[in-house]
């Protein structure tokens, strides 16, 4: 999560987003797949935003993983705070909310949250070295089912997310695995968040999330149908992202942008629940391997690219995906390293 400058809360414009139909996503005619995929660049590049349809994970599928999610947040605060992150070192476990990391001049978010990282068997050798960002996750006790069902859910997830990442790469007329080869051994994330309403006033320092551009590849976002999703535009105005049934919504990180060599958009997005009832949303954000170098992958920018190269992972640093994910979640959560702030 890299800020953005605050803005007032203004209503968001009702200008729509793209919706790209993945019916051909695993059609067996590579010619049909690279159709798809040079339909996906280009929203890349003009929006960075986007929701898919026709995705093949069921609508049962999603349901179960909000209702898991609506359950855990219900949970007293005292189990919760049992698996709170600021025992962690890695960043697992519960984030209460408005509680932040090390940056002293942020405001905490309207939000609490529970995190389930890339599951890892306890004889890995990662894990054993004591590799950061690869600590086991830790699960709550009262709720049973949800390790097998997220594990198995985040599982799905990566391979939606891998399957849209060669078509990408064929839709830029790279060999179809130019992107999946970094992700043998990824440290992806899932996300379960709980936003409760918010008076509908206007206060620039009170966000569902404040405004921000995600670090990792990509996420791919599972919303209820509260609403509060908003991005911005390149003229600087917030637009909604409202529910779309049977929908992810999908927005390019960093990591993205830079590998693109600045010719896909990283969207600045933030949440504010105006709605009046509780927002909960499910996001996974797709990381490669800790170890993987992000650097510009494509060799010159699309003419149709920004003219000032712009992004918050430096494309000339050479510095690998643990390098920067470690520095952004020490800036914005809590671990059991520092004294917290609340």
């Amino acid at each position: 999560m890299n800020d953005v400058p605050h803005t007032a809360h203004t209503a968001p414009t009702d200008r729509p987003v793209p919706v790209i139909d993945l019916a051909t996503l695993r059609d067996a005619d590579l010619g049909v797949r690279r159709r798809l995929g040079k339909q996906i660049a280009a929203v890349c590049e003009d929006v960075g935003f986007f929701y898919i349809v026709n995705h093949g994970v069921s609508a049962a599928r999603i349901a179960r993983m909000f209702e898991l999610g609506e359950r855990f947040f219900a949970l007293p605060q005292q189990d919760k705070l049992a698996l709170s992150m600021a025992n962690s070192r890695d960043y697992r476990g519960y984030l209460p909310m408005k509680m932040i990391g090390g940056d002293r001049q942020m405001t905490g978010n309207l939000l609490e949250s529970f995190h389930v990282w890339h599951e890892r068997a306890p004889e890995d050798a990662d894990v054993l070295a004591g590799k950061p960002l690869h600590e086991p996750n830790v699960w709550p006790s009262a709720l049973p089912a949800l390790r097998d069902e997220a594990i198995a859910y985040a599982h799905t997830a990566t391979q939606l997310a891998s399957d849209m990442m060669r078509v990408i790469a064929l839709g830029l007329d790279l060999p179809e695995d130019t992107f999946v080869r970094y992700f043998e051994r990824p440290i992806s994330l899932l996300r379960f968040i709980h936003y409760p309403p918010q008076p509908p006033v206007s206060d620039v320092e009170r966000f569902g999330t404040r405004p921000h551009t995600d670090n990792g590849v990509f996420t791919l976002l599972a919303q209820d149908d509260t609403g509060g999703l908003e991005i911005m535009d390149r003229e600087g105005e917030w637009v909604a992202v409202p529910p779309l049934a049977g929908s992810f919504v999908i927005n390019l990180g960093e990591m993205m942008k830079v590998w693109s060599n600045g010719r896909f958009l990283a969207t600045p997005h933030r949440v504010i629940n105006r709605y009046g009832k509780e927002r909960y949303s499910l996001p996974f954000f797709l990381n490669p391997g800790y170890d993987t170098i992000i650097a510009p992958i494509l060799e010159k920018r699309a003419a149709t690219a920004a003219p000032v190269f712009h992004t918050t992972v430096d494309p000339d640093a050479n510095d690998t995906c643990g390098e920067i994910l470690t520095r952004l979640y020490h800036r914005i959560w809590p671990s059991r390293d520092r004294q917290q702030t609340v």
